[in-house]
């Protein structure tokens, strides 16, 4: 059986898309370079590609979740992943920025007569992209239940407020948001000017930037193309032609395949025949070791850059510790 690879798709289902905009870093696309690029020379990378340690036995039951940990890389059986750079997260740091930001633009707000609405209030830092939406499904029982849709949430994770759009006047988007035309700062710009917000959030820019060069670096390695080559070769053999890992949920002809679209959806519901490639891909990745080996190229080439980046990173976590002091005064002030 041969399926044809289709134009990408923009829903949040598939969330591939929004790797760049969440996580700062591009995915592997349909085209793999097969080598480092003289002309796209990365800034904090040069020289022969780093050594990784050896992979493990392949296990017996691609169906057992991987636990993995090795140069630098974690493989949780929940499918989370933890590579070197993550050391330098600033998530706790972030929800309290983001707390103490809604108090001062919510006091800037009433200034002007206008109540601050929920869906502008800040909410918790943005987490990377689970690995999944980088690499494809990983876990056999995500893959035979959702085939290539996303997991729903844990029942136990936090909600957000909820997002009333008819909430959001034009008084109000006036009062809360910059106009550049004028060069007139809304209420949250005040507050994060209030908060000398401006160093941290470059910071977390820049440790973004340095996640995307790693995978970038990665996308490149030899190890990386030749287990990408071999994912291909074992799908090829269960009948499924697709060149990479992220091609089969971008598949417009494959998603929801033979099944109606319920009126008001982007796609039709999770079919059997989806199931049934997701099945085999999560299988040859357990069968070739993509993911281990992916994670392994990825944290060395965050450990080259950590090596290089070390006193920009170490300043980060200052500007950082300073902002949850300046962020818990506002907090503290507010009650």
């Amino acid at each position: 059986m041969k399926i044809r690879v289709g134009t990408p798709l923009r829903m949040a289902s598939v969330a591939l898309v929004t790797v760049t905009a969440l996580a700062g870093c591009s995915g592997m696309g349909s085209e793999m370079p097969k080598a480092r690029s003289k002309q796209a020379a990365l800034k904090n990378i040069s020289g022969p590609e780093p050594s990784i340690p050896p992979l493990p036995a392949v296990a017996d039951d691609p169906s057992k979740p991987l636990d993995f940990q090795a140069g630098g890389a974690v493989i949780r059986p929940d499918g989370s992943l933890i590579l070197p750079l993550d050391a330098y997260d600033s998530t706790n740091a972030q929800d309290v920025l983001a707390r103490a930001t809604t108090v001062l633009a919510q006091q800037c707000m009433r200034g002007k007569g206008l109540e601050l609405p929920a869906a502008l209030m800040e909410q918790a830092a943005s987490k990377p992209p689970p690995p999944s939406v980088i690499y494809g499904v990983l876990n056999m029982d995500d893959a035979r239940a959702y085939g290539y849709r996303m997991p729903p949430a844990p029942a136990n994770s936090p909600v957000p407020p909820g997002a009333d759009s008819s909430e959001i006047t034009e008084a109000v988007t006036q009062a809360y948001f910059d106009d550049r035309k004028q060069n007139k700062p809304g209420c949250r710009s005040e507050a994060q000017k209030q908060l000398d917000a401006e160093n941290v959030l470059n910071d977390n820019v820049y440790l973004q930037d340095l996640r995307s060069e790693a995978r970038t670096a990665a996308h490149r390695d030899s190890r990386v193309t030749a287990v990408t080559a071999k994912w291909s070769a074992c799908m090829k053999a269960a009948g499924f032609d697709y060149p990479d890992p992220t091609a089969p949920a971008h598949d417009r002809s494959l998603l929801g395949k033979g099944l109606p679209t319920p009126a008001g959806a982007a796609l039709p519901p999770t079919s059997p025949a989806e199931v049934a490639v997701a099945v085999a891909d999560v299988t040859c990745k357990r069968q070739t070791q993509y993911l281990e080996t992916v994670a392994l190229v990825t944290a060395a080439y965050q450990q080259e850059i950590i090596e290089k980046q070390a006193q920009r990173l170490q300043q980060g976590q200052d500007h950082w510790k300073q902002q949850v002091q300046n962020a818990n005064k506002v907090l503290e002030g507010a009650h």
